[in-house]
Formats: structure tokens, C-alpha cells, sequence
């Protein structure tokens, strides 16, 4: 599998990763209805689905304080299911961005959403990292950190791509409002994928 847009973006996360060292679980903040085309819904709600995997598997990890090979074994099925949340949204998103159909407040309302998603998968990892048993090989998250990486690949492709223009028709003036959003985006991407290295799995 390539990932060569993770490697696309690698300098220049390299250079706001210390903004981001730590992914941060908030509570989703979204613009009035009065502004949206639709094209953030489907992140907003996907977010709320992903929050409710994370919480469980730091329940889980709560419960045991160390993730022995039964409890890894539930953990990459919670994983799983993350995985085709985020493949799903990363679908439903490309479908929506058409020109003509995104204006600027909803394409930052769903970046939103997605940094959000994206800072609770990062967040569950290191949470996994520090509990694993050492008996258990990191090898064992390496196919469903994989599919979630080419997930999340799908994801900030997409969105770097609408906020560049390249992606949906925006016009040359809405892309210079959504500079910010890129730097944020690329931000959250190197988060993510220190969270993978530390548990073996280079993206």
C-alpha cells in the first residue's frame, strides 16, 4: 500500500509537529445551520461515532490497566470499526465535494470535525501504547493501523485538496480564508502518525 501523501506533507509536519505534540479531546464546535451546504454533517456525525469506539477501548483499558492478548484482541475489533467509519466518511465526503457545492464555513466546520476524529485516533493510540503487555508484539495493530492510515490519508488528502482548490471549485478567495485550515490539517496528520510509530507501524 502507498501512503505517498503522508510523505508529501512529511517536512512541513515536521515543522508544526511540536504545535500539535499532543493530540487534544475536545468537545466538537460546530457553525450555525444557517451556514452549512451538508458538506460538514457527515464528519460531525462520523465524530461522534468514532468518540463513542475511543471511549469504549479507554474503558476497556480503565478496566485492566494492561492490554494482555484477550484485551488486545477486543481493542483491534474496536479499532476496526473506527477504520470503516473513517472509510466511510472519507467516501461520503468525496461524493459532496462538487463544484458549487461548499462554501467556506462548512469546508471549516468539517475540517474541524476531522481534526477532532483524527486527535481521538491519536489519542486512543498512545493511550494503547502505554498499557500494551510486553508480552504482546506491537506487530499485532499493524494490518488495522495500516487501514486506518490509508483512512486518514483519504481524509486529509481531500481536505488539504478543497482548501487548495483543487478539490470542489472553490474560488481563488475562499482558498486564502482556509490557509489556516491546511496548517491545522497537516498538524494533526503529524500527531497522527508519531501516534503509529509508537506502536511500530510507519506510515
Amino acid at each position: 500500500m502507498q501512503l505517498s501523501s503522508f510523505f508529501s506533507f512529511a517536512a512541513f509536519a515536521a515543522c508544526v509537529t511540536s504545535v500539535f505534540s499532543v493530540p487534544v479531546e475536545h468537545t466538537l464546535e460546530t457553525t450555525s445551520l444557517v451556514e452549512r451546504t451538508g458538506f460538514a454533517a457527515p464528519a460531525e456525525a462520523c465524530y461522534t461515532e468514532v468518540k463513542k469506539k475511543c471511549d469504549d477501548i479507554t474503558a476497556k483499558i480503565g478496566a485492566d490497566a494492561t492490554i494482555d492478548v484477550d484485551l488486545t484482541a477486543k481493542i483491534i475489533a474496536d479499532l476496526d470499526i473506527i477504520v470503516n467509519l473513517i472509510v466511510t466518511l472519507g467516501a461520503d465526503l468525496t461524493a459532496k465535494a462538487k463544484p458549487g457545492g461548499l462554501a467556506v464555513a462548512d469546508v471549516k466546520a468539517c475540517a474541524t470535525a476531522v481534526i477532532a476524529i483524527i486527535n481521538l485516533c491519536a489519542s486512543v493510540l498512545l493511550k494503547i501504547h502505554a498499557a500494551v503487555a510486553a508480552k504482546v508484539s506491537l506487530s499485532i495493530f499493524a494490518a488495522v493501523l495500516l487501514k486506518l492510515g490509508a483512512g486518514v490519508k483519504v481524509l486529509i488528502d481531500l481536505l488539504i485538496g478543497v482548501c487548495l482548490g483543487k478539490v470542489g471549485g472553490l474560488l481563488a478567495v475562499d482558498v486564502l480564508l482556509l490557509a489556516d485550515v491546511v496548517v491545522l490539517l497537516t498538524g494533526c496528520l503529524g500527531v497522527f502518525v508519531d501516534a503509529c510509530l509508537k506502536l511500530g507501524v510507519a506510515l
